[in-house]
């Protein structure tokens, strides 16, 4: 193994830290999608959240109520909170910040399931490109053995060769388990945001519901 390695050449380097990088986001979203909590369990702390939030807890609370969850719930209601601080400082309807806090957590819902997703790609496509550049690379050494000492050394040409063909097998076996990876949890990506999405609009009705009583208060008093 060693030796094929060495036989590579420089591209085996990259192409080695590229398949590391596979083998942690593999391992990194793999843990993330086992610790994401069942419906039944989503379902119970968004319940508790929302009471928070209607029982009139402040949004201080709320927030570090949201640390404390961690896991997908927790960054994206904290993020759906940070949201609507800001969207109540501005001169907007309720449908309005509505439709913005919506679109707000379901993106942090995408966003929180496909993290590191796009490097997997790009490692799958690039490590495909590097194989390729290896193959050049090695191509080039058999060409430049054969203009230097001709075909009377077949050793030179097989080292160039043999480098070719190396780094060409090397790409393609990071590139078609990092597509693999990619495909299955972009799938599994938008599947479990579409489960989540009921209950991150369920938390936006709350944080609304509170901010239109407290706009009814102030009108009442005023």
């Amino acid at each position: 193994m060693i030796r094929l390695f060495q036989d590579g050449g420089p591209f085996m380097w990259v192409l080695l830290i590229w398949s590391i990088m596979v083998i942690g986001f593999f391992l990194e979203r793999l843990v993330t999608y086992i610790r994401l909590r069942k419906e039944g369990e989503i379902a119970e702390v968004t319940g508790d959240l929302v009471a928070q939030v209607e029982g009139g807890a402040s949004l201080d609370e709320v927030m570090e109520h949201c640390r404390g969850l961690k896991r997908l719930e927790g960054e994206v209601f904290g993020i759906g909170v940070e949201r609507y601080e800001h969207l109540s400082t501005e001169r907007r309807t309720l449908e309005e910040m509505r439709a913005e806090m919506n679109g707000t957590v379901e993106r942090a819902a995408l966003g929180y399931l496909e993290r590191y997703l796009p490097v997997l790609q790009f490692v799958a496509s690039t490590s495909v490109l590097l194989g390729l550049l290896g193959t050049v690379r090695g191509m080039i050494v058999a060409f430049r053995g054969i203009a230097e000492k001709g075909l009377g050394e077949p050793t030179i040409v097989a080292a160039g060769i043999s480098e070719a063909l190396i780094t060409t097998v090397t790409g393609l076996s990071i590139a078609v388990p990092a597509l693999a990876v990619y495909a299955y949890y972009s799938g599994r990506a938008e599947s479990k945001a579409i489960q989540f999405e009921p209950y991150g609009h369920l938390f936006v009705d709350a944080l609304l519901r509170r901010l239109s009583r407290s706009q009814a208060t102030a009108a009442a008093e005023a």
